[in-house]
């Protein structure tokens, strides 16, 4: 966790007290402009760490952060899961990310345009009981429109080709880092799935 930090941040518009939250921070957030529609946040007055006071502004919002090892972070909605999968559901739902993430790893790979290794992107995938992707939003751009329409076309053709788990919670965030970030995979990047809410 990072030093607390004072902040001082009047409930508002959601979109408008992610900025403020940005410009005291200095983190960028990642998220479909559609997510802030119509959501308040709750002020933040006081000194926290920057995680915690993104909690304090998020509750109520339906909505949950989660941090990159930059600094950044990525809005998303909260799995809408009835609850946190136990026992053998939990390892299905963890060998079900590792197909996801290899699924991913080999569409970005095969579509010109979107290898992975200089780009970082984050998406939304809700994915199909039979294991096709039903639909998908990135979040914010990969850096160019030629690579964001590349990574569209992969997650368009983008299939886990297995059933959805039980109680497997949807959104899946994926996020994709750079071959900077010093863990590759055999493509040049770093692919991490995992639910919205924070699934590890």
């Amino acid at each position: 966790m990072s030093a607390p930090m004072s902040f001082d941040i009047p409930a508002q518009q959601l979109a408008s007290a992610l900025e403020r939250y940005g410009d005291a921070t200095g983190r960028e957030v990642l998220y479909s402009p559609a997510l802030a529609q119509g959501r308040t946040s709750e002020a933040v007055k006081g000194s926290f760490e920057p995680e915690t006071a993104l909690q304090l502004l998020l509750a109520g919002t339906g909505l949950t952060a989660r941090f990159l090892k930059d600094g950044s972070f990525v809005l998303a909605p909260a799995p809408e899961a009835a609850g946190p999968p136990e026992g053998s559901a939990a390892a299905l739902a963890r060998q079900y990310y590792g197909v996801v993430q290899a699924r991913l790893r080999d569409a970005l790979c095969r579509t010109n345009g979107a290898r992975p290794g200089s780009y970082r992107i984050a998406a939304l995938v809700w994915i199909a009981p039979s294991g096709a992707v039903a639909r998908f939003e990135r979040l914010g751009s990969a850096g160019t429109a030629e690579l964001d329409r590349g990574i569209d076309s992969a997650l368009r053709q983008f299939s886990v080709g297995a059933p959805v788990p039980p109680g497997f919670a949807q959104p899946v965030l994926i996020v994709v880092l750079p071959q900077a970030s010093g863990v590759t995979m055999s493509c040049g990047a770093t692919v991490l799935p995992q639910a919205a809410g924070g699934l590890r």
